[in-house]
């Protein structure tokens, strides 16, 4: 086990600390400017700002912030997401540690310490995957609870008539196609870039199907049975257009990647990829959470993904991911 996670800790100050803040997808590094732009902070870069796998274009996990120990204060000091890097004459001691609420409700902060450079970036080499996915997560919490906040309560009633399931779906989205076992969820925004306005679609699929073997839980299974269930269902912005899982392109790779997760003690399984148009250009990144739903023994999919040619897809598809997440069978305890 890292040892990061046997080192946590919540703040000392309760209800009297202040709100956490910070932009969506950062994360701000308390570190030395020598040392940030030193091999320190080449190494934090490395683990933070890894390219994320599934999407269309080059984009970092985490928009990477800095400051020094002597101007993390203020507002500083209350973001949501720190490493703090300890090196040298700030360490008290070598190790790792995560704390929560430190300064701040809602505050991830992990801090690494270590005598000397060479020892600060080994130990960041180790425990630095771990803190990412901690990141990762702590985000993707602080987007769901803000989706709880604007969940539709009439969109959301009709999911759970349709399929027995919760899903914090936020207000904007319409019910686009509802089939017996189906249903296609949309939110079409125009968002300013470049000085124009362009048109974003964040969707939503819902598809239950029957549970045959445990080898549904296999990458080309769910690649096969979500092109099944698209080409039926989402039709194209062309006639006889539809949605398809994009396999490679010029010799790339495109396949999508997966693994088991569980969600709320059930066994899941998430699927990354990109997704097309036969028959039309358009396409962009998905998100897709398989589950058995016990009650009758089937496979229950949701996923979401996203169209935003002008844009980076990052935090799109992060909302999604966590209204995927929200999922919840009905009568199941809410998170």
């Amino acid at each position: 086990m890292p040892c990061l996670l046997l080192a946590m800790a919540c703040g000392g100050g309760g209800t009297h600390l202040p709100e956490a803040a910070g932009g969506q997808g950062e994360v701000l590094v308390v570190m030395s400017k020598g040392h940030w732009e030193g091999a320190p902070g080449a190494a934090v870069r490395s683990i933070l700002e890894q390219p994320i796998m599934g999407l269309p274009q080059r984009e970092a996990r985490f928009k990477v912030a800095q400051t020094t120990s002597e101007n993390f204060s203020g507002l500083l000091s209350v973001h949501h997401s720190v490493l703090y890097a300890a090196i040298g004459g700030e360490a008290d001691s070598t190790g790792a540690g995560m704390y929560r609420d430190r300064h701040a409700r809602g505050q991830l902060l992990v801090r690494i310490a270590a005598r000397d450079p060479d020892t600060w970036i080994a130990l960041m080499q180790r425990e630095g995957p771990d803190a990412a996915e901690q990141f990762d997560e702590h985000q993707r919490g602080r987007v769901a609870a803000r989706l709880r906040k604007e969940r539709d309560a009439a969109i959301a009633s009709s999911i759970q008539t349709a399929f027995g399931i919760d899903l914090d779906i936020p207000g904007g989205y319409r019910v686009v196609r509802q089939e017996k076992d189906f249903a296609w969820l949309q939110r079409d925004r125009l968002m300013s870039g470049g000085g124009l306005e362009h048109n974003v679609i964040e969707g939503v699929l819902i598809h239950r199907h029957p549970y045959t073997s445990d080898s549904t839980f296999t990458v080309p299974y769910l690649v096969e049975l979500r092109d099944a269930t698209t080409r039926a269902f989402v039709e194209g912005p062309k006639e006889g257009s539809y949605m398809i899982v994009q396999r490679g392109f010029e010799g790339l790779d495109l396949m999508p990647g997966g693994h088991a997760t569980r969600l709320d003690g059930r066994f899941a399984y998430v699927m990354h990829g990109l997704y097309g148009m036969h028959g039309a250009k358009m396409g962009g990144p998905f998100v897709s959470l398989s589950t058995i739903d016990e009650r009758d023994n089937t496979l229950l999919v949701v996923e979401g993904f996203a169209y935003a040619p002008q844009f980076d897809k990052r935090e799109y598809m992060r909302e999604l991911e966590a209204l995927v997440f929200s999922l919840r069978f009905a009568g199941d305890a809410s998170p």
